[in-house]
C-alpha cells in the first residue's frame, strides 16, 4: 500500500494531505513570548544611571557592574530593574556585580 504524503506549510503551521484527508496543524504559543533582554535593552531601562555602570554581555549572562560606589538608593533602584528583569546581585567585593542570566 503506497501512500503518498504531502505537506503544504502555512503561516501558522502546516495542512497534511494522505489519501484524500488533510490534516491542519495549527501552532500557537501557548503565552505571550517575553520580549528578549539584551544590552540594549537594559541600558535603557537603567538609562538615567548608565554613566555609573558598565553593561556588557559575558559567558555567564549580561553583566552590569558599577563604576565605583553607588549609594543606597541607586543602588536599589538598580537592583529593583535588574531583579524585574530576573536578574540577581552578585557580592565578589571588587568583582560585585548584577547578573541577568542568558535566556534558554
Amino acid at each position: 500500500m503506497d501512500q503518498k504524503v504531502k505537506v503544504t506549510p502555512r503561516d501558522d503551521g502546516a495542512v497534511i494531505s494522505i489519501e484524500g484527508y488533510n490534516i491542519v496543524v495549527t501552532v500557537t504559543p501557548t503565552e505571550e513570548a517575553a520580549p528578549r533582554i539584551t544590552v540594549a535593552s537594559i541600558e535603557a531601562r537603567l538609562e538615567e544611571h548608565l554613566q555609573e555602570l558598565e553593561v556588557r554581555a559575558e559567558e555567564e549572562g549580561i553583566v552590569v557592574k558599577p563604576k565605583g560606589f553607588l549609594g543606597r538608593e541607586k543602588f536599589a533602584a538598580i537592583a529593583a530593574v535588574i531583579e524585574e528583569l530576573g536578574g540577581r546581585y552578585v557580592s565578589a567585593g571588587k568583582e560585585s556585580r548584577f547578573l541577568i542570566p542568558e535566556e534558554k
